[in-house]
């Protein structure tokens, strides 16, 4: 199958460093990435790997529009900024759709959002107002669901597990059902997008799919130690807890975490049916492989999804 023309935005961060990787690793695409700053050692290395650079940061339309003429796809990776977030989709959107681009990924890569109420997540909140964007356009989005990322979860900086007393704290249905895969994973599954045509307007996929005393099992069979799931309590209880963070935080973030367990352990976000087999070349970590190989070193995105 011959390659695509990508336009690709947000490639100098971690999720979209992965993307490029995994689109070079086909050696059939032709990828322009969108970058700040031409000189940054990260875009140097981008172009050392065969990226076109364009210079530009999203908020100028018409020199988007005129960058995109001649590409099939545009993916964004841009991170959870809320004073950028919806606005320079917005661009990208409008700057696709006046290019003739036929497909645009947005920034979702997150658990099933569409099933979230806005006041639920306010990282979420901003996807579903991006996907809004697309209503009345010809330029079709691909959202991809991958549920959490394993490198959040196993990121020492994210309060997800308590790794002093090796305890993974849960709040509700300990039988619940949740969806993980890893950045790179995720990177893998948007490169296998990349090589069809057709692709359907949402894709759900993830590299494991456990409840959150499955998901302490499998990290204890992977780092070679024993950590336990622990309720902290009903879905009631953590709701008050979010309520109560945000009262004192200095900043969303110290609470964002949380908001993502809810929708996790409740189930509102569990992705069904999963894509895996339409894109079978891609044999995503298990959460117990991905904690063996990369548990002890694990960085999440932005620290907050």
């Amino acid at each position: 199958m011959s390659g695509k023309n990508v336009f690709l935005v947000g490639a100098t961060g971690m999720l979209g460093g992965e993307i490029v990787k995994a689109l070079v690793s086909q050696g059939k695409h032709r990828i322009r990435a969108l970058v700040r700053d031409t000189n940054k050692e990260s875009a140097i290395e981008l172009k050392s790997h065969g990226v076109e650079l364009v210079l530009g940061d999203g908020s100028d339309i018409s020199a988007l529009g005129d960058q995109m003429k001649g590409f099939d796809l545009v993916i964004s990776a841009l991170g959870n900024d809320p004073s950028t977030f919806v606005k320079v989709h917005s661009n990208l959107i409008e700057a696709a759709n006046r290019a003739g681009v036929s497909r645009l990924i947005p920034s979702d890569f997150s658990v099933d959002f569409f099933k979230i109420s806005e006041s639920e997540n306010f990282n979420l909140a901003m996807r579903k107002e991006v996907a809004k964007l697309f209503e009345s356009k010809e330029v079709r989005p691909i959202h991809i669901l991958n549920g959490a990322f394993m490198d959040t979860l196993l990121d020492r900086h994210v309060p997800f597990i308590d790794w002093g007393k090796k305890v993974v704290p849960f709040y509700g249905d300990p039988m619940q059902k949740c969806d993980f895969t890893s950045i790179e994973d995720t990177a893998k599954f948007v490169a296998a997008i990349c090589e069809e045509d057709n692709t359907p307007e949402t894709v759900r996929i993830a590299g494991d799919v456990l409840s959150m005393p499955e998901f302490a099992s499998s990290i204890s069979e992977g780092l070679q130690e024993r950590f336990t799931a622990e309720s902290r309590g009903s879905l009631k209880d953590l709701e008050n807890l979010i309520e109560s963070r945000k009262k004192t935080a200095v900043n969303p973030f110290e609470w964002i975490a949380w908001q993502y367990h809810h929708n996790m352990v409740s189930g509102r976000a569990k992705m069904d049916p999963l894509d895996n087999m339409r894109y079978s070349q891609v044999q995503p970590l298990r959460a117990k492989d991905f904690a063996r190989l990369h548990g002890n070193t694990a960085k999440g995105l932005g620290r907050s999804t």
